[in-house]
């Protein structure tokens, strides 16, 4: 008969590194979302400044926005001027992705942010 002593040892070893291992997966999960979060939300602000700017100039806002968005990573999904030329106000809702995915959660999210001249 062969000695088992210590297996239970191996066993409870082996159950507590594949928890850890997922609980970590898990949170390196959600801290790349908050930081893709923070990113979007970076790059709306961006978008939504570089509409003011362009709308002082007199050209398009939302083009600008638009451009400025897709080189941050992001995609407008909604843009929203009030007024026009030197008295304007600008909303800018950008899309991006939630990487990575998991089944259940939404594959992207939405972030606004506002930028104006001070009076409409």
């Amino acid at each position: 008969m062969r000695d088992e002593r210590g297996s239970a040892g191996v066993l409870i070893t082996t159950a507590m590194s594949i928890v850890l291992l997922i609980a970590f997966t898990f949170s390196a999960t959600f801290i790349a979302w908050f930081a893709a979060a923070r990113h979007a939300e970076q790059a709306a602000e961006l978008a939504a400044l570089a509409a003011t700017s362009a709308s002082v100039r007199g050209d398009a806002p939302c083009a600008a926005a638009a451009d400025v968005a897709r080189r941050n990573g992001v995609a407008v999904s909604g843009c929203d001027v009030r007024g026009g030329g030197r008295h304007v106000v600008v909303e800018v809702t950008v899309e991006a992705p939630l990487r990575p995915h998991l089944p259940g959660a939404p594959a992207t999210f939405h972030r606004s942010a506002t930028a104006g001249t001070g009076q409409e």
